[in-house]
């Protein structure tokens, strides 16, 4: 009693403080709460800067353009520009382009493709197809993919418009023909329909006096008078979209009834200065009854070759390979590979192999004195490329991109698996330009010169790099973390294998011993180490010599003619991160809606979760929506440690979604934005090193380490060739993965290797002893002692350089494999350098190249 006495006589000034703390309590809460919603929630910078579909404009009635040229028989004209003509055939929706530099005419599909030997019923009717559709239906299964001419050309159901520079072709597809007969007729179209042809819409109609509009009979009107309504329909010019328009009438008098699965696309023709850009326009997409569009696989079948042809397709998997028209090869799978690589967050957890990247998006077919060069304009991260030889299917050789518009996930429900299929369409303009390559030489080499030529045009790579010595290339590894303990207690802790100092030491010492030109990936110098904190903030390490250690680490170099690029992953977020919010800023899966979280390949189980003991090694994935944020606090934290380079680990070689169901960011977008990253982080002046080299970082990337030198041994390809090099060469310098921690005992053949594709020396190096990482999440880097490689390392830099110090900032022009062992590759500034790889000497042409080694002739090596 009293206890509750004192309360009730509290003071009116102890009343007052109390009151004032709950204000400032429920102050300090509301603040909070408006910080994190802010912070997370509301953050929206991002939709700045993704690029939506382009405005979906109606186009004009069809109207053929006079042709002069009647290049192409059978097919209309639609649009010409003083290079390129464009045709197209009415009736079966192929399309034509003439080349009028060459004489030459592409086909979007193979003018006989009704007499194919091999081709039955669904195949052949792929072969008059300009595009396949894959779908799922309500219950988010694949249904049997729909071919372009059996739904839709086959079935009438094609239109035409005019766009300016070429031609829009819409497609209804269904699974019976489309009969224009709505369940509703307005009074306007009653009165033109029932006096129109056999006038059977007058006898199958009845007026609703309530609404005023006529209502189909529910008995009496068989197929044969719907048949006979259609008919009359089209006659009077009743579309497509008045039938939509009259179907919305009866849905608003609330009788709307089941529709029928069927879906609309359409494909947007326009010319180009040298050949015809496709695009599937967003806008264009409608999905009716239930069906979700997954897949577009677009154009299967222009330019194919076929089986009496030689000829061959370009690919982009890793250097570069070539397929070989009609090798006999067709039992082995077919080439498909995703654009940059798989979305971590719709791949499986188990991987089946390890495979090189596709990192350009781009392929080529070269037959028939015929060159042509199709590249991804727009949703080349949705994208795969397909490639196959005659004999599977039908008998032609093709190449084409497949862009997937949406996709599913499983979702677990009382033990059992359902498919969850995403709500929308991803809205992306998806867009493939296809180039025509004039004159005698239409080759590979070509094609490459051709797309080179192209980014330079628009300022995608730079003209040249400085001749002279090649960059020598080392990652230097700084902290890394140990555990230790403390009074029984674990705990993680930074392990200083390289201290600034040293890394300095390093640098003087192979300067001495001839290596020129050093460009240093310096590792774990900051945010904890290796496995670092997110880039919000940067911390350099104290062990390792703190920020006065950087700067004069940074002068040393710079006095050596070297240069430091301090590391940093931006997009990958270790699971031992401090100060990252994964429930917010890491991306989520779409059916569960966890978070992704992923880590090395366990040897065991083959899952991509495994961490092998190490929980570092695991890692999230930074949504989409936060990477402007990180982006821009890594610059801003560069900037303050005056560091004018910097090496970007993850993202030329990482493009992710984020399938969080409230606010999905698709991999097209995301790709919007890690390009916009890159733009932030290189800012106006500073020196960025990437690893991987995705062509989306060629604009901002001045050095690539672990760029792509060979390819995945995919039995169906043929050979392997530098596409990639012979693309960047010249305008930036590039090396392979560090030879000091390759598994191959014949290093002169790696050296040999790196000459043939030009690219240079790559080493990694700690001053510690390696060993001393042998408990830590790093333990696979086994051999890096500079002690134990200072001498090697030089010896291999003045081995390379001794070739490609004559060639460095020409352009690779061509490549060409003389034998299984001796290959010669061409530069821009007339030096050829051959490689052997045999144990004796070869001849090659009046050159003999020594064995297993090089030969420089031409240019400044005369």
């Amino acid at each position: 009693m009293q206890n509750q006495e004192e309360v009730r006589t509290l003071s009116p000034r102890a009343k007052k403080i109390i009151a004032i703390i709950l204000a400032v309590a429920i102050l300090a809460g509301g603040a909070q709460l408006w910080w994190f919603l802010a912070r997370y929630r509301f953050y929206s910078a991002y939709k700045d800067i993704v690029i939506p579909p382009d405005e979906y404009v109606e186009g004009q009635a069809f109207v053929p353009a006079e042709d002069t040229l009647k290049a192409v028989p059978g097919f209309t004209l639609a649009a010409i520009n003083d290079s390129m003509a464009l045709y197209v055939k009415q009736d079966t929706a192929e399309v034509a382009v003439y080349d009028r530099r060459s004489g030459k005419t592409v086909y979007s599909n193979p003018s006989d493709a009704s007499k194919d030997p091999i081709a039955r019923t669904a195949n052949q009717e792929n072969l008059k197809s300009q595009f396949i559709l894959s779908y799922m239906d309500s219950n988010a299964k694949e249904g049997t993919a729909w071919s372009s001419y059996a739904k839709a050309v086959a079935n009438g159901q094609v239109e035409y418009e005019s766009i300016p520079g070429g031609v829009r072709v819409i497609y209804n597809l269904s699974n019976e023909r489309l009969l224009l007969v709505p369940d509703v007729l307005t009074k306007e179209w009653y009165d033109i329909l029932s006096v129109t042809g056999r006038k059977m819409t007058a006898r199958s109609y009845d007026l609703d006096e309530e609404s005023g509009l006529y209502i189909i009979k529910t008995q009496g009107v068989t197929l044969r008078n719907k048949q006979m309504i259609d008919q009359d329909a089209r006659t009077a010019g009743f579309s497509l979209e008045d039938y939509e328009e009259m179907q919305a009438l009866r849905i608003s008098e609330g009788e709307e009834k089941a529709e029928s699965l069927s879906f609309t696309v359409a494909l947007e023709w326009r010319l180009t200065e040298d050949g015809v850009e496709v695009c599937v326009p967003y806008g264009g997409i409608h999905e009716f009854g239930g069906g979700k569009v997954r897949t577009i696989q677009l154009l299967p079948f222009l330019g194919a070759g076929g089986s009496q042809e030689s000829g061959y397709i370009v690919l982009p998997e890793g250097s570069g390979a070539l397929m070989r028209f009609n090798n006999g090869k067709s039992s082995f799978p077919q080439y498909n590979k995703n654009v940059y690589d798989l979305d971590l967050v719709d791949s499986d957890f188990t991987a089946i192999q390890y495979a090189e990247t596709a990192r350009m998006a781009m392929f080529g077919i070269v037959h028939d004195g015929l060159g042509i060069l199709a590249t991804c304009e727009r949703g080349a991260s949705l994208a795969n490329i397909v490639a196959d030889v005659a004999g599977r299917n039908n008998s032609y050789n093709f190449a084409y991109f497949s862009f997937t518009l949406r996709r599913s996930d499983t979702l677990m429900i009382t033990n059992e698996e359902v498919n969850v299929a995403e709500k929308d369409l991803y809205p992306v303009d998806c867009k493939v330009r296809y180039a025509l390559l004039a004159g005698e030489n239409t080759g590979y080499d070509a094609l490459a010169a051709a797309y080179r030529q192209r980014l330079i045009r628009e300022g995608a790579l730079t003209a040249a790099v400085d001749e002279g010595d090649i960059p020598f290339y080392s990652d230097i590894i700084g902290g890394v973390k140990e555990t230790a303990h403390f009074m029984g207690i674990q705990y993680l802790r930074v392990l200083p294998m390289t201290t600034f100092k040293n890394a300095g030491d390093i640098i003087q010492a192979l300067d001495e011993a001839g290596v020129k030109n050093q460009r240093i990936n310096l590792q774990g110098w900051m945010n904890g180490g290796y496995y670092h904190n997110p880039v919000s903030k940067l911390s350099v390490l104290s062990k390792l010599g703190g920020k006065s250690g950087l700067s004069e680490l940074n002068r040393k170099a710079e006095a050596l003619g070297a240069k430091v690029y301090p590391d940093a992953a931006v997009q990958l977020v270790t699971d031992i991160a401090k100060g990252f919010k994964p429930s917010q800023e890491a991306s989520r899966y779409y059916a569960e809606g966890y978070v992704v979280k992923l880590g090395v390949i366990n040897p065991v189980t083959l899952r991509r979760t495994g961490v092998v003991g190490y929980n570092e090694r695991a890692y999230m994935l930074l949504s989409p929506k936060f990477l402007p944020r990180y982006a821009a606090s890594l610059a801003s934290g560069a900037e303050k440690l005056g560091l004018n380079s910097l090496s970007l680990r993850d993202l030329a070689s990482e493009v992710h979604a984020d399938k969080r169901r409230t606010n999905v960011i698709n991999r097209e977008y995301a790709l919007d934005l890690v390009k916009d990253a890159f733009s932030t982080i290189k800012g106006s002046s500073r020196e960025l090193m990437v690893s991987g080299g995705n062509d989306y970082s060629f604009p901002y990337a001045s050095h690539v380490i672990n760029a792509p030198l060979n390819r995945t041994p995919y039995p169906i390809l043929d050979e392997e060739i530098p596409l990639w090099e012979m693309i960047v060469h010249g305008s930036i310098e590039y090396c392979g993965k560090a030879l000091n921690l390759s598994q191959t005992d014949d290093r002169r053949a790696q050296l040999l290797h790196l000459v043939e594709y030009g690219a240079s020396v790559h080493y990694t190096f700690t001053w510690k002893d390696a060993a001393e990482m042998k408990y830590t999440g790093l333990n696979e880097n086994f051999a890096t002692t500079f002690s134990s490689w200072k001498d090697a390392a030089a010896e291999d830099y003045a081995y390379v350089n001794g070739a490609l110090k004559h060639v460095r900032g020409a352009q690779m022009s061509s490549f060409e494999r003389l034998s299984d062992t001796l290959s010669r590759t061409c530069y821009s500034n007339g030096t050829e350098i051959y490689i052997n790889y045999a144990d004796e000497p070869a001849q090659a042409g009046t050159y003999s190249v020594p064995a297993r080694d090089y030969l420089v002739v031409g240019g400044d090596a005369k």
